[in-house]
């Protein structure tokens, strides 16, 4: 198994609509960049809370990188691609 560069999580709720496109533009760059690994957390759960509690986040979707915040909002494909590779 190959070594992923970065880990990306992004942050959602069930009541943010801004978040189901938020992850489809993750899932479409993971598809096409092969150097990083996504999933998104529900701030509901116990995992996603302690993240947006430990990291002050108040606003979803909220991008994670390696576990800094990296974004908030929706990013285009180009911004996506930009923050990783910034990171």
């Amino acid at each position: 198994m190959e070594n992923k560069k970065h880990d990306v999580i992004l942050l959602v709720s069930k009541w943010c609509e801004e978040c189901v496109p938020a992850d489809n533009a993750w899932k479409r760059l993971a598809e096409e960049r092969k150097d990083f690994n996504y999933r998104s957390l529900d701030v509901s759960e116990p995992e996603g809370r302690r993240f947006s509690i430990e990291l002050y986040i108040r606003s979803v979707p909220s991008t994670l990188i390696d576990g800094k915040l990296a974004f908030v909002g929706i990013p285009t494909k180009e911004e996506a691609s930009e923050l990783l590779d910034l990171s």
